[in-house]
């Protein structure tokens, strides 16, 4: 049973002992992203598409940019149940759910397509499911990132050229840790905060979806991206318990199906979304995009690897991956 199936089957026996009795209802589903980023885009065509199918029953109103809270807070308010659904990256779930941590892995994930293949994998999708289900936190299905790099405001060309470096992090051990590695400071920001803290000196670059480099204007400030590729965010809608109660089974069916299509739409959505923007960024702006040698890299957090089959939590998701990837460690 998938995380959708799964999902709808709960759905299904909670609703069938309430009330039948369809109701129209607004749901608040909260973004730290523009309307215009790849992931805004995708749950827009999901709220629409949901809307319609239900008649109006279920419809999603959007908070994008961060107006409830960054991710951590209103993380905490999805699980309590105060917002409905909210989009969460996998970093962020890693500081509740350990074994999230794997899926942010640097290298894990080498093409496109492989990416595609673990996360549409049954096996997979369960093992999210119970790694977060005891936290009160319900996925409703993933929106993919493109590749992540690396961008700085002073020229760079190579591992070494980042050593020492202050680079903004995402607050998630794995992403911490890698960063390290490459001999970097990680430095946790608010995303919001970011450009700020490229303009001000109080970062020297960030680790990143390079087509924020035109999306949220840092290739303002930011002229230099280094072409690393080490990892692919995964988003997640994540909802409550309560939210899946709300809902009559058959709306609930109707909005697992449609999370479904965007998430298999997202792999290759994102990949053709970011390589525009990214290029727009260096039309533009006069962003340099500099190939690297991602050799020194792969080797630097080889311990991670080690450490990630050494935890009981992370072991099997990660001996799933590379099954399905047909890779040896």
């Amino acid at each position: 049973m998938t995380m959708f199936t799964r999902l709808a089957a709960a759905g299904t026996l909670v609703a069938s002992l309430a009330s039948t009795t369809a109701m129209a209802d607004t749901y608040r589903l909260a973004t730290n992203v523009s309307d215009n980023s790849t992931a805004g885009q995708l749950l827009a065509e999901f709220a629409g598409a949901v809307a319609e199918r239900t008649e109006g029953r279920v419809e999603f109103r959007m908070f994008n940019d961060g107006v409830l809270g960054d991710q951590g807070q209103y993380f905490q308010q999805i699980q309590r149940g105060v917002i409905d659904a909210g989009l969460v990256n996998s970093g962020t779930l890693e500081n509740v759910a350990s074994a999230v941590g794997v899926m942010n892995l640097p290298y894990v994930f080498r093409t496109s397509e492989e990416y595609a293949e673990v996360m549409t994998a049954p096996e997979v999708q369960q093992a999210l499911f119970d790694a977060t289900a005891e936290h009160n936190v319900v996925p409703l299905g993933f929106i993919s990132s493109g590749f992540r790099s690396i961008y700085t405001t002073e020229p760079v060309e190579s591992f070494e050229d980042i050593q020492g470096l202050k680079l903004r992090a995402i607050a998630s051990p794995t992403y911490m840790e890698m960063l390290s590695l490459f001999g970097a400071v990680p430095t946790p920001l608010p995303f919001g905060e970011l450009y700020a803290g490229l303009q001000q000196g109080i970062v020297d670059g960030a680790e990143g979806g390079l087509a924020g480099l035109y999306v949220a204007q840092f290739g303002e400030v930011a002229k230099y991206a280094l072409l690393t590729n080490q990892t692919r965010l995964t988003d997640f809608v994540v909802t409550s318990n309560r939210f899946v109660e709300s809902l009559d089974p058959a709306d609930l069916e109707i909005v697992q199906e449609e999370f479904q299509k965007i998430s298999l739409k997202s792999v290759e959505f994102s990949d053709a979304s970011e390589a525009a923007d990214l290029q727009k960024a260096v039309d533009e702006m006069g962003v340099q995009v500099i190939e690297v040698d991602t050799a020194p890299f792969i080797e630097a957090v080889r311990p991670m690897y080690e450490n990630a089959r050494a935890d009981e939590a992370k072991r099997p998701l990660i001996e799933a991956i590379f099954a399905i990837e047909n890779r040896e460690f």
